[in-house]
Order: structure tokens, then sequence, then C-alpha cells
């Protein structure tokens, strides 16, 4: 069985990026006939990467080239799915050419979901803007959800919403959380016994990553610490953060200075506001780089992780207990915390579940 993993873009971001290319690599290893692709606008450097296809010469306005690009993509899919027996297509925010192409196709689409679209773009409170493309999304997103064979989301929570947008229709439950390629490098370990070194990663800190909750809470705790937050930050999480000596902004920075950073790290920091778009369980890319540095993790969210995974503690952005928690882990080894991470988080392992539920599925 072939299988085809698509999804569009506008503008290539380094994240998907990577978790489509550990995906073909995955694959690779296991010798499953797969291929992931991500297809964009706007490759942002990335026009030599074996995952990426540009969608090249589109001229004209936002919403010209927007139209040009997605008749593109579909007219591709079309033609290379001729090569393929599945496709597993990433769901595209509030695309009305999208459950028209799922109906069309004569093979098997399963459709993959993320987040909760409808409540993620009320999040974003952009007044008119907003109330038009939620509109479009309930309409062309419950028509996609229709169509498909079947839905594939990265947490069970998301599944059972998607699932709840077409009155429970599918009765197969497929997940397929995030994953890493899993490196055998020897995890560096340079934790100071004193002072907790606790980070906080993301691209850029939205809402939904209740920095801003933490930051708040920073006043109700005068124990030594140093908070390391590593990316963008908002004009008033920043002006909060540099009030307070224990924090220090970062920035972006590359891979070499993450791994330096991460060797100091007591334990890594998750999102705190994911209720702000409605969710409780998310499956970051970000937890499993941590668990991959052999970081624990404190976050505000459930992950797919059973209660027993002792690595992964599930509380409030209150600083006494984010320190309690990173007290009682200092005295874990990092390589067991990678060791026993590695079964939830190792793309090879969730890819070969995923297949092998596909392959049942279509036998």
């Amino acid at each position: 069985m072939k299988i085809l993993h698509a999804a569009y873009m506008k503008d290539a971001s380094s994240g998907i990026v990577n978790q489509m290319y550990w995906e073909q690599e995955a694959a690779k290893e296991l010798g499953i006939s797969w291929k992931s692709i991500l297809f964009v606008q706007n490759p942002n450097g990335f026009h030599n990467n074996e995952i990426v296809t540009v969608c090249n010469d589109i001229m004209g306005g936002e919403l010209k080239k927007w139209f040009k690009a997605k008749k593109s993509y579909y007219s591709w899919l079309e033609g290379i799915m001729q090569e393929y027996d599945v496709l597993i297509i990433r769901h595209s925010l509030c695309d009305p050419f999208e459950p028209f192409f799922i109906r069309k196709m004569i093979k098997p689409v399963y459709i993959m979901h993320h987040t909760f679209e409808i409540d993620e773009l009320y999040s974003y409170n952009y007044g008119v803007k907003t109330k038009i493309k939620s509109l479009m999304e309930i309409y062309f997103g419950k028509k996609s959800i229709s169509y498909s064979k079947g839905i594939v989301a990265v947490t069970k929570e998301i599944f059972l919403y998607e699932n709840s947008r077409v009155n429970g229709k599918f009765k197969k439950e497929i997940v397929y959380p995030n994953g890493i390629i899993s490196q055998h490098d020897i995890i560096l370990d340079d934790r100071n016994d004193n002072i907790p070194e606790i980070v906080f990663i993301a691209s850029y800190f939205n809402g939904w990553h209740g920095l801003d909750l933490l930051l708040h809470n920073l006043s109700s705790i005068n124990d030594d610490f140093i908070l390391h937050i590593v990316g963008d930050v908002s004009v008033e999480d920043e002006l909060l953060a540099k009030k307070d000596s224990r924090v220090i902004l970062h920035g972006h920075l590359n891979n070499i200075e993450i791994s330096q950073l991460m060797s100091k790290m007591w334990i890594g920091l998750a999102s705190f506001g994911l209720f702000r778009k409605g969710m409780k369980e998310a499956c970051t890319l970000k937890v499993r780089e941590y668990l991959n540095y052999g970081l624990p993790i404190y976050s505000g969210h459930k992950d797919i992780f059973p209660e027993e995974f002792e690595y992964y503690k599930f509380g409030e952005p209150k600083f006494v207990d984010i320190l309690s928690f990173a007290h009682l882990m200092r005295k874990v080894s990092k390589s067991d915390v990678k060791q026993a991470a590695i079964k939830f988080i190792d793309k090879k392992i969730l890819l070969k579940e995923l297949y092998e539920q596909l392959l049942e599925e279509k036998s």
C-alpha cells in the first residue's frame, strides 16, 4: 500500500518541514511505501528540501495568488495520486476547494487535524475577518470531514472534536501524535546542584502558550531560580519579564545554542493557555524535543502520556509547584528520562502504528 501525506501552507515553517522530513525518514527505515510533501507558495529557504514542493510563477494580489496556489495544489494532488493508494491530507483552514477535491477522489482520503480550528479562529479576535473565516470553516471544514474516509488527529480530544462536527460519523479512532527521529547522541548534563534552571521555548509566544500567566506568578515566590525564555514574545510579556531578574529573554537561538542551553536545564515548560482555544490536550513538537534532550516536562495541558509516566507533570502555572517538580527531577538521570520517553515520541514507532491502522482499514 502506497501512501501520500500532503499538506498545503502559504509559507514553509521549520517545524512542519522537520515533522514531515522525520516522517519520511522513518518510512524509509521501516521500508514503508510512503511520501510526505509540503506544498507551499513561499519556501522560506527550503528551496532544495526534498519535502517541499513550491508553487511557482504566481502573480497578482494576495487573494488572486491564494486562489491560483490552491488550484495548482489540488491539480497537482490529483495528478500525483495516480501513483498512490491512500491520501492523508492535512486540513486546510477555511478552504472552499478542499471538500470538492475530497469528494471527487476515487481513492480513500483521510483528513489530518492538529487543532480545534473554529475555536482557534475565534481566539484571534480579528472582528469581521474572524467571523467570516469562522463561518467558512464551519461550513467547508464540515464538508471536508464528511467526504473523507476518516479522521487522523494528533490527540484523542481533537479526534472527538472533529468527529462531533459530523455527528460521530467515524467509529474508528485514529490518533497519530507528533514525533521525532530520536538521536542516539550522548546527552550532555551540565546541571548545577543549587539553582534550578527552567526553560520555556516557542517560535512566538501566542496567547495559548500562557506565558503571561506564568510571568504574573513570579511575584508569588522569592526562591532563587532562572527562567530561560527562548523565542519571540509580545511587548506586554517582555515588559513583565524584564521586571524580574530571574528571567532571561534569549530571543531565537540556533540548534547549537539550544543544545548548549538544554544541557543546563532541570526541566522544560509547555503551554499553560490552551483553554483560550477551548482545548485541554495537545501534542506539541517542543515537548518531544525537550524529552529528546532528557528534560522532564511541567505543562498546563494533557498530552498522550499515561498518568504513570512520571516525567510529564500536568499542573497550574504556579512556581511553587514548578520548583517542587524541578527539585524532584534533579535527582533523575537525563538518559533515563529520554529512554522512558522513546516509545511515546519516536517517529518510527508512531508511523508504524498509523500505517498498520490504515492497512487494516483498507483490507
